[in-house]
């Protein structure tokens, strides 16, 4: 039973953390409504990949915060976040096939 409440308080630190990195670089680019529906939306993605692949749902989420960064400067606020979802999840498979890879030579 131990083993569910340390599974469930990692998984709201990881959301209340990806949240909380989230929203100050969004909330230029959309309104406030916006900006917490974006939040809410990584929070349960990063979560819910959190559960199923652990810390690979981090690099996804560093690296889809990396090209919405890059994104943003070329794009409107709008596009660079689809930039941005993509490269969570492309950045998500990558880490979790180059883990795949490495188990296999195994």
């Amino acid at each position: 039973m131990s083993a569910f409440f340390i599974v469930a308080a990692l998984t709201a630190v990881i959301a209340v953390v990806t949240g909380a990195v989230t929203y100050p670089l969004v909330r230029r680019d959309l309104s406030p409504a916006g900006a917490l529906l974006a939040v809410a939306c990584v929070a349960v993605a990063v979560s819910a990949g959190w559960l199923l692949t652990l810390f690979h749902a981090l690099l996804g989420f560093v690296a889809g915060l990396v090209v919405y960064l890059v994104a943003r400067r070329r794009l409107t606020g709008k596009q660079a976040m689809v930039a941005g979802g993509a490269g969570y999840v492309i950045g998500t498979l990558l880490s979790v096939g180059a883990l795949m890879i490495a188990l296999s030579g195994m």
